[in-house]
């Protein structure tokens, strides 16, 4: 009895010395993630569940107890956040429909700095392009529009050029809407990194439905030539075994051939490695020791691959019968476009 007394004390006089400044630093605290290191993929995923759980009741009742802190702001910011990511990792739409509705709310909110209704907007935005991952194409006019709504809603905002940049990926299929997208965040932007990015996006694009001089030496021992190919669809992998993106695509593109034709056919890859090895050694793990490989130990400044801007791995080019480049970044739906292809 008398440790119960003695812990219901306790408790008491910790309860007394909980201020809106110590429950929003327990909060942040928690944004480091678990402090326990996962020793299988599994174990992760319940750590991070039992972790954002916990954060996410710190975070309701910090905003029951402290509505009007300055801090709630961030505090359905937060919660926003763990909603998103908790029904992205337990598919539960309910839970990315209520992170949404909050940083909507969040955006509305009159009283809220801009910058702070910025934070929202972003956020939302953001959570959006998630939800379109795998139906880009159907949905670009929707990605477009919603990328040039927060450029006009916040001007001067640094992320505004990226998402222009980002809605650009999608629009392959429409050079000019993608040119004039680039266009309008190099305007606006005032990033090096992004600056580069948007510059080595153009180069690609004036590519794009010409015929293009390639050739390069081989990894092989031969040559590659794109002139000596007329007749045959050309598809140009460029990636990287030090990749794990890479890698999983590339496991994903050789199965996905065996359902493709194979007459006039001819798949080449240049490597962005730097360990010529590991790039051999997973070559052979994929059965592609055949396809002719250009490799020089460079990596991103790669002879055959800066040139031509590429600046996100893997990039796909797919060349018609006639040597001329029809697609820039056919990574999704380069199924679709060999089967068109071969049939022109």
């Amino acid at each position: 009895m008398k440790r119960l007394l003695a812990a219901a004390i306790l408790l008491c006089a910790a309860c007394a010395y909980a201020t809106p400044d110590t429950d929003w630093t327990a909060i942040v605290a928690m944004d480091a993630g678990p402090s326990k290191k996962p020793a299988t993929r599994e174990e992760a995923q319940v750590l991070a569940r039992t972790h954002l759980a916990k954060q996410k009741k710190l975070i309701e009742v910090f905003l029951s107890q402290y509505p009007s802190d300055p801090r709630a702001f961030d505090a359905k910011l937060h919660l926003a956040a763990i909603l998103a990511a908790t029904g992205k990792m337990d598919n539960v739409s309910q839970q990315t429909d209520e992170a949404m509705r909050i940083l909507t709310a969040l955006e509305k909110s009159s009283d809220a700095p801009a910058g702070k209704r910025a934070d929202a907007g972003f956020r939302r935005v953001s959570l959006f392009l998630q939800g379109t991952i795998g139906h880009e194409s159907e949905m670009r006019d929707a990605i477009v529009d919603t990328a040039r709504n927060f450029v006009a809603k916040y001007p001067g905002d640094k992320r505004g050029p990226r998402l222009l940049v980002e809605a650009a990926t999608v629009c392959d299929n429409d050079p000019a809407l993608k040119r004039k997208l680039l266009e309008e965040a190099r305007a606006l932007s005032k990033e090096e990194e992004l600056n580069h990015r948007i510059a080595d996006d153009l180069v690609r694009l004036n590519q794009l439905n010409k015929p293009m001089a390639l050739k390069f030496s081989t990894l092989q021992g031969g040559s590659f030539d794109i002139s000596a190919q007329k007749g045959k669809v050309v598809v140009v992998v460029f990636w990287s075994a030090e990749s794990p993106h890479s890698l999983m695509w590339m496991q994903s593109f050789r199965s996905a051939l065996a359902k493709l034709p194979k007459a006039d056919l001819r798949i080449v890859t240049v490597s962005l490695d730097t360990n010529g090895n590991a790039l051999s050694q997973r070559l052979k793990e994929f059965q592609i020791e055949d396809w002719p490989t250009n490799f020089d130990g460079r990596g991103w400044d790669n002879a055959v691959a800066r040139p031509l801007g590429i600046n996100a791995l893997p990039t796909v080019f797919i060349f018609d019968k006639a040597g001329v480049l029809r697609a820039l970044n056919a990574r999704d739906n380069y199924g679709t476009w060999i089967t068109k292809l071969l049939k022109e």
